[in-house]
């Protein structure tokens, strides 16, 4: 069913939904994650963000997200200033991203004083994005649930000693995906995403953490 947001748009600074507001989100996506203000940025341009980044504003776009600006921010048109007088350093760099899943991609590096992280995300049109990865976990996530990702050796048990969990503390699971890795740097490990209807808490995340056998775990916040 479509919703107001998917008929009307988001509200913005244009020129493009996809190519302005979506890269914007995907910035701010970034700093979020990161946890801290974004000191350094490496931003990879795929497909149409690589050939048409200057004309439709991406680079400012992504910029103003990095900084925490929101899509309708007028600050936006701007960004190039505030990230100087926020002693940002970046570097904007037409490629092509082999893993890229769609031709509105990117992917980023971003360094705070304390922190580093990457993302691999897409402006898939309307403002809408999906982060395809988070510091090398594939996620594909969209946004609609507060998410948990976690990256674990491929075991009997983990998957019901998460679950049990997140029961245990009258939490919804609204959806699960579970991928064996066989090849590269995750041979041998499982990936496993799971959309709540709630956002855990610090203490839930810690249990979690707790569990044997789990490497890697990563919490997103819905977007919208």
């Amino acid at each position: 069913m479509a919703t107001l947001f998917d008929i009307i748009g988001p509200v913005m600074i244009g020129p493009s939904s996809s190519h302005t507001a979506g890269a914007c989100r995907i910035g701010k996506l970034a700093k979020k994650i990161l946890g801290e203000d974004v000191r350094e940025a490496k931003i990879y341009l795929h497909g149409s963000f690589a050939l048409t980044w200057k004309g439709h504003g991406t680079d400012k776009a992504l910029l103003a997200g990095l900084l925490g600006f929101e899509t309708d921010d007028p600050k936006l048109r701007d960004s190039y200033s505030y990230a100087e007088k926020a002693n940002l350093k970046y570097e904007f760099i037409p490629t092509t991203l082999r893993d890229a899943f769609h031709p509105n991609s990117v992917y980023i590096e971003v360094k705070g004083d304390t922190n580093e992280a990457n993302i691999l995300a897409s402006s898939i049109g309307g403002g809408s994005i999906v982060l395809d990865k988070v510091n090398g976990i594939e996620v594909h996530y969209k946004g609609d649930f507060p998410t948990i990702a976690i990256v674990n050796k491929d075991v009997p048990g983990i998957i019901a000693q998460v679950t049990s969990i997140i029961f245990e503390n009258d939490i919804n699971i609204e959806n699960m995906s579970v991928t064996p890795q066989f090849e590269g740097p995750n041979r041998g490990y499982a990936i496993i995403v799971i959309g709540m209807t709630n956002v855990i808490s610090k203490e839930i995340e810690n249990k979690i953490k707790s569990i044997e056998n789990i490497r890697d775990f990563v919490f997103l916040d819905k977007l919208y």
